[in-house]
């Protein structure tokens, strides 16, 4: 049983947490870890270290997401997310096909795909009692 009760705070700190780590790899307004590395060889240790950390969260964020959604569940709520974006875009006004709009919600896309993979354990297991757990292979 978990020591503290999970709340909707937990969610807002995942999804924090998930639109940093994809928003610090790359964002279109050039401050990212991407452009930081094409822009020269000077830094090159801060930019290995960083990197190593970056791509290490990722490849966790991304196995937690597909061990506990699979594939169906990353589709659908990619999908789910990218029909809510193009939603919110028409009532805002906001061009659908612009460049930098449209990687900008396909970057928050993926950030929801990470902090629903990062939620839905939890969120199941207070909707439905159950505790998931996994079998550590020696």
């Amino acid at each position: 049983m978990n020591a503290r009760p999970f709340n909707w705070r937990g969610v807002v700190a995942r999804a924090l947490f998930s639109l940093f780590i994809v928003f610090a790899i790359y964002n279109p307004s050039g401050t990212s870890y991407l452009h930081w590395v094409l822009g020269g060889f000077d830094w090159f240790w801060a930019k290995l270290a960083t990197g190593a950390v970056l791509v290490t969260i990722l490849l966790l964020l991304w196995r937690t997401t597909m061990g506990v959604l699979g594939r169906t569940g990353i589709v659908l709520v990619l999908l789910f997310s990218l029909g809510t974006s193009v939603t919110l875009a028409q009532l805002t006004g906001q061009p659908l096909l612009d460049g930098a709009t449209l990687l900008i919600w396909a970057l928050v896309s993926i950030a929801v795909v990470f902090t629903a993979g990062l939620s839905y354990s939890h969120l199941d297991h207070r909707l439905t009692g159950i505790t998931h757990t996994e079998e550590v292979k020696k």
